[in-house]
């Protein structure tokens, strides 16, 4: 599989990344067998990235790949992340080393490749009581001191952090200096689904965030590049009819319908060909939770990055009638 450089880490992962989401059963039903098998598959596809979290089905995705690790063909790199809970925002630094401590031990290894700060970031007091301050996380005695401090002791070799957030944020982030990844949106409908965050920029700018990336030489995570699985052709969950992700999948269905036209195509292997093609995503991530589904996107790499005209047409979408919605 085609290898890209992560950023400043030097890392040379793969186009794609094996998200933990599927795998950790936020995405719908599996078992622990096909999850563990779902990891050997990608490893043996060529897939050197595996990002992970403690929030996974609660620690789930980072045992699965605690059983898998003996039986993988070769070694890939491992991101995890850390979650900061409203209860702990008294306690920043204990959060931080409790939540490596725990990641640590599921998967049964002594360091980590990248750590990842998962919380939402605000300017000032949260909205929504998981987020933090922008000074809880840089400021003296913060999220990143602390995740700096296992940088250098060893423990972790690269930080980065989720741009789920208000752009100036992000922005702020991003002059930092300590962080050198960063995951963002990289999907048709620029959609945060239920994880929005702000109102302060339009769809565009979701772009935008990725080429200020690249030019701070962090290296890019594209996520939900099935934007929850609405550009899929059937949402695998029970969801209310009022949900983001509902709403953004009867949005796909109404003007995408397109890009599952050519021959063997689909809507979801054309959305992530599409976050494939985008300058400057260095590994795009797939919350595939089960063989079938990595396959698809594995099959989605080799056919290679929508053609110009076809991105033109996406373009010209969230230029307009997207970027209303």
């Amino acid at each position: 599989m085609q290898q890209r450089t992560l950023g400043k880490t030097g890392f040379q992962v793969s186009a794609l990344t094996l998200g933990g989401g599927g795998i950790g059963m936020v995405w719908g039903p599996t078992t622990d067998e096909e999850c563990v098998e779902t990891v050997k598959y990608a490893v043996a596809n060529g897939i050197n990235m595996l990002d992970l979290a403690p929030v996974y089905g609660t620690g789930k995705s980072e045992e699965i790949v605690g059983q898998a690790w003996r039986e993988l063909a070769t070694t890939p790199f491992i991101a995890t992340k850390v979650f900061v809970l409203p209860d702990e925002r008294k306690d920043l630094s204990g959060a931080v080393q409790r939540s490596i401590e725990g990641s640590l031990k599921r998967l049964g290894l002594s360091q980590i490749d990248v750590f990842q700060l998962h919380n939402q970031i605000e300017p000032q007091e949260p909205t929504a009581p998981r987020r933090l301050t922008l000074r809880e996380v840089i400021g003296a005695g913060g999220v990143l001191d602390a995740m700096q401090k296992l940088k250098d002791a060893g423990v972790v070799k690269a930080l980065g952090f989720t741009g789920i957030a208000r752009h100036d944020v992000v922005r702020e982030l991003f002059a930092d200096g300590r962080l050198e990844t960063v995951q963002l949106v990289t999907n048709i409908l620029c959609s945060e689904g239920e994880m929005g965050a702000r109102a302060d920029a339009p769809y565009r700018d979701h772009l935008q965030m990725v080429r200020l990336a690249q030019a701070a030489g962090l290296g890019v995570f594209g996520i939900r590049p099935f934007a929850a699985g609405s550009l899929t052709a059937a949402i695998d969950r029970t969801l209310p009819a009022e949900h983001p992700v509902v709403r953004d999948f009867a949005l796909a269905q109404q003007h995408l319908g397109f890009l599952a036209t050519e021959p063997s195509s689909s809507l979801s292997m054309a959305a992530m060909r599409y976050a494939l093609s985008l300058p400057g995503v260095s590994t795009v991530v797939t919350g595939a939770k089960n063989r079938t589904e990595l396959a698809e996107a594995v099959a989605a790499v080799a056919a290679g990055p929508l053609p110009p005209a076809t991105l033109e047409r996406i373009a010209t979408l969230q230029r307009t009638v997207l970027a209303r919605q």
